[in-house]
């Protein structure tokens, strides 16, 4: 869909942006895009990584974070990485 200048891309069925070649595949080439937006957890990285400059994690509302803080633990042994520093 092209919306107002943005190319947005919906699917049918739920799937995880794990490759760029799931862009290309519609023609929209991931190097060539100041700003690449994904809605995934973190199995993008790997594959998308080594094309970015730079990568932002948002919290969105739901059961999931990237922000593991965030979440009030009830029987989790303390300290513990990465919620806690290493010694």
């Amino acid at each position: 869909l092209d919306c107002d200048g943005l190319e947005v891309v919906i699917t049918q069925r739920r799937t995880q942006p794990s490759d760029p070649e799931a862009f290309r595949s519609l023609g929209i080439e991931p190097t060539e895009r100041k700003i690449l937006v994904l809605k995934s957890a973190v199995n993008f990285k790997a594959a998308f990584e080594p094309i970015a400059k730079q990568i932002l994690e948002v919290e969105t509302p739901g059961i999931g974070s990237p922000i593991l803080t965030s979440f009030d633990y009830k029987r989790v042994r303390r300290p513990i990485f990465p919620l806690d520093p290493l010694p």
